[in-house]
C-alpha cells in the first residue's frame, strides 16, 4: 500500500520544473564555490574546500527541499485536494508517510549529486589553476565519498524538519523561512572542524539529525489531524 501512494505522489508531482531548478542550482554552486569562495577565500586544502562545498550544497537543497514539500502537502491544503486523499480508505500517517519518503530521497540525492559535481569541478579547475597544492590520495577520496553520503543523509533528515513549522499556519513562507534557519544552523554543527575531522563523532551527528527530522515529521504529521 505504502509503495503504491509513493508512486501516485509521483506521478501528481510535476517533477519537470523541479529537475531543470536543480540543474540550474548546480551550476550556480559549481560557479559560485571555484570562482568565487575557493580563490577569495584563500581555500589551500581539500579538507576546507570539501567542507565548503558540502555548506552550499546542503543550505541550497534543504531550502529547496521545502519548496517541494509546500507543492506536496501545504500547496493540497490551500487547494483543498487533501480532502480528496483522506477520502481513500488508507490511513492518514500512511499518506503522509508516502510524501515525506519521496521529499527525504530527494533531498538525500540532490545534496549527494550537487557535491559530487562541485568536488568534481573543483579538482578539474585546480588542475588548471592551482589553488591547492596538497596532494590528493585515494584514500582521501574514498574517506571524502563517505561523508558525502553521511552528510546527505543528515540533510535528508533536516530537510523533514520544516513539515512542524509549516503546519501552524500551512504557509509556503513559514516552510521556507524555518528551512533557512535549521540548514545554517545545521551546517554549523555538522559541518565545523572538530565534528568533521572526528568520523564517529560525525556519525552521531548525522544521526542526530536524522532522529529530530522523524521525529519533527511526526509532530507535523499529528498536528494536521487536530
Amino acid at each position: 500500500m505504502l509503495w503504491k501512494l509513493i508512486k501516485l505522489e509521483i506521478k501528481k508531482t510535476k517533477w519537470r520544473g523541479m529537475l531543470l531548478s536543480a540543474v540550474m542550482l548546480n551550476v550556480m554552486l559549481v560557479l559560485w564555490v571555484v570562482f568565487n569562495d575557493i580563490p577569495n577565500n584563500d581555500i589551500q586544502s581539500y579538507d576546507r574546500s570539501f567542507l565548503s562545498t558540502m555548506n552550499y550544497a546542503g543550505i541550497a537543497y534543504i531550502i529547496f527541499s521545502s519548496v517541494l514539500m509546500s507543492r506536496m502537502i501545504i500547496d493540497e491544503y490551500r487547494n483543498k485536494t487533501i480532502t480528496l486523499l483522506f477520502a481513500y480508505p488508507v490511513p492518514r500517517n500512511l499518506i503522509f508517510l508516502a510524501k515525506l519518503i519521496i521529499i527525504a530521497v530527494w533531498t538525500f540525492l540532490t545534496v549527494l549529486i550537487a557535491n559530487s559535481m562541485v568536488d568534481a569541478a573543483i579538482l578539474l579547475a585546480n588542475s588548471h589553476y592551482h589553488y591547492i597544492t596538497e596532494t590528493l590520495t585515494k584514500d582521501r577520496l574514498y574517506e571524502e565519498a563517505v561523508h558525502m553520503i553521511i552528510f546527505a543523509l543528515a540533510a535528508a533528515g533536516t530537510s523533514l524538519v520544516p513539515l512542524f513549522f509549516g503546519m501552524l499556519r500551512k504557509t509556503m513562507p513559514a516552510l521556507i523561512v524555518s528551512a533557512f534557519i535549521l540548514s545554517n544552523c545545521t551546517m554549523i554543527i555538522v559541518n565545523n572542524d572538530v565534528i568533521h575531522t572526528n568520523f564517529n563523532t560525525y556519525i552521531v551527528a548525522a544521526g542526530i539529525c536524522l532522529f529530530i527530522g522523524s521525529l519533527m515529521a511526526y509532530a507535523g504529521v499529528r498536528r494536521s489531524q487536530l
